[in-house]
């Protein structure tokens, strides 16, 4: 590792800028349906808020409409899962009882397969109503949101009706409210290792809705924080009851969307979080669940992940507001709509109001952001879904009624690989992977870092300080550096000790032999005649 900060002060020059700010690769040409050439930037965001261009992560291999697909227009694509043995599940609705489906798809977006509807115990089949959200578990039982029944519907591999999982009621227990069925309507959802079911769910900021593995109501969990005015909560503790009633009510955050990560941990977007508590956070380097977009909960609902980036997750930190008078398609703050989780703590999250991606590492580092709204550029218009299959990425556009694929490219699988390396351990091999994304973008702050970290796996602190000093990473930085003091004082300590008693013993020594003359000299004084 001592050569390695020499390598790259070296390489550093030799890198073309034409890799970060010329012409951005083409698509991969799949010979089928449409892949059009990604003309839209990606980019990362320094310590201090600015963004630096990078290669592509990802480049756009298909966009696909129901009707390029073989199967109709999909009338209204509602949300998109990836199953555990690689295959893809759309959920659409529709005004006709053939619009309201679940197709399922080969990672290369073939269809295999269209099920609209349930087979109950008489054999007959049962229209689905409303199909909002579908999930698989890895025994290929398929649960489905049915928005306008109510019902969550769990099926087998074969669709034949296991059960149904009614709306809860007032009955059910005491803390769901007497208009909670009517405004009920199932929307997303995930199945855990245990059986437990998540459901997220429109017109309940309660929090998510939780049903036992037998389909029993079991509460709430992570109800979202209240973002009230501080004011208005003052006021309303000296208002009279009727101007309570006139007053809107302070009501919990409302999540729009769920995912399970291989721990067992739940993901969870809201896009309706206080625009300036998040414009607040942004210049922070960890944000506040207030001003959270993205969550990761325990099963006791505590937000969980790690915000230890250049800002906290939330997107883009570039933010035009109306009132800036600046002509831009982005007005506001990243509304994060969906979120898919990929190897070694990664996720990526989408962002409808900018038609983004942004993946972020297990600390909360913001890896690499791309897309953009040009349609005619694998961009998109109202993206609403997302799932992740190994190095695909897929996006589900409401709008063009279009899903579009994603193929990582190099540069994405050499930090994916050295990330993974990175996770299982092996710092040496993911310090040979980050070497290689220095020579394709030496720009890039979490490649310093990830050096970094194997310097300092190897004690060599003072190299790690250097090259988390050139990624810009503070807290590691701050790591090494108490580190590298505790080397310092271990390698010197046992030398400066050994002087500083070999010169206390002879300034002993000395201190004893003048003691002595003095008394000799005295007691000479003495003895003369």
């Amino acid at each position: 590792m001592r050569n390695t900060t020499a390598f790259l002060r070296r390489s550093a020059a030799a890198v073309s800028t034409a890799l970060l700010l010329g012409v951005l690769p083409a698509a991969a040409d799949s010979g089928q349906i449409y892949a059009p050439e990604l003309s839209f930037r990606s980019y990362t965001y320094s310590r201090w808020g600015d963004p630096i261009a990078c290669p592509d992560p990802y480049t756009v291999e298909k966009v696909a409409t129901g009707v390029d697909l073989g199967i109709g227009d999909l009338k209204k694509p509602n949300d998109l899962f990836a199953s555990e043995d690689g295959y893809l599940y759309i959920a659409a609705s529709g005004d006709t009882a053939a619009d309201n489906r679940i197709v399922k798809l080969d990672k290369d977006l073939n269809v295999l397969e269209i099920r609209t509807g349930y087979l109950g115990s008489d054999g007959q089949e049962v229209a689905f109503q409303e199909p909002l959200g579908v999930f698989v578990t890895p025994e290929n039982d398929i649960y489905v949101a049915d928005g306008t029944s109510k019902n969550i519907v769990h099926m087998d591999s074969e669709g034949k009706l296991k059960r149904l999982i009614e709306a809860p009621s007032h009955e059910d227990s005491a803390i769901i409210d007497e208009d909670f069925v009517d405004r009920y309507r199932p929307s997303k959802l995930v199945v855990d290792s245990s059986g437990r079911i998540h459901v997220v769910a429109i017109n309940v900021n309660e929090g998510i809705v939780e049903f036992d593995p037998d389909g029993e109501f079991e509460g709430f969990l992570a109800a979202g924080k209240v973002n009230a005015n501080p004011i208005e909560v003052l006021w309303k503790k000296f208002s009279t009851q009727a101007q309570l009633d006139r007053m809107a009510d302070f009501v919990p955050i409302e999540y729009n969307n769920i995912s399970l990560d291989d721990e067992d941990f739940l993901f969870v977007t809201s896009s309706a979080i206080d625009e300036k508590v998040v414009i607040a956070e942004l210049g922070s380097d960890n944000g506040s669940q207030e001003g959270a977009l993205v969550r990761r909960l325990n099963m006791l609902g505590e937000d969980i992940l790690r915000r230890k980036g250049f800002g906290p997750p939330s997107g883009d930190q570039e933010i035009i507001q109306d009132t800036d008078n600046i002509d831009s398609p982005y007005i506001g703050i990243s509304r994060f709509v969906d979120v898919a989780n990929g190897a070694d703590g990664t996720f990526t999250v989408l962002d409808s109001n900018r038609c983004r991606l942004f993946t972020y590492d297990s600390e909360g580092y913001l890896l690499y952001a791309f897309g953009g709204p040009d349609v005619t550029a694998g961009g998109f218009r109202t993206p609403g879904a997302l799932a992740q299959l190994d190095d695909c990425l897929y996006v589900l556009d409401s709008n063009t009624r279009a899903i579009t694929m994603f193929r990582r490219t190099d540069f994405g699988n050499l930090v994916a690989s050295a990330i993974s390396w990175q996770e299982s351990g092996d710092y040496q091999k993911s310090a040979e992977e980050w070497s290689l994304v220095l020579e394709k973008n030496a720009n890039y702050d979490m490649a310093y870092t990830g050096l970094g970290k194997a310097a300092y796996r190897d004690g060599e602190y003072e190299e790690a300080m250097e090259l988390f000093k050139l990624g810009n990473n503070v807290d590691w930085y701050s790591r090494s550096y108490k580190e590298y003091r505790k080397a310092v004082v271990a390698q010197w300590f046992a030398p400066v000790a050994s002087v500083v008693v070999v010169l206390a013993v002879g300034l002993l020594v000395v201190m004893k032999i003048r003691k002595f003359r003095r008394k000799r000299r005295e007691n000479e004084g003495r003895n003369m005649p």
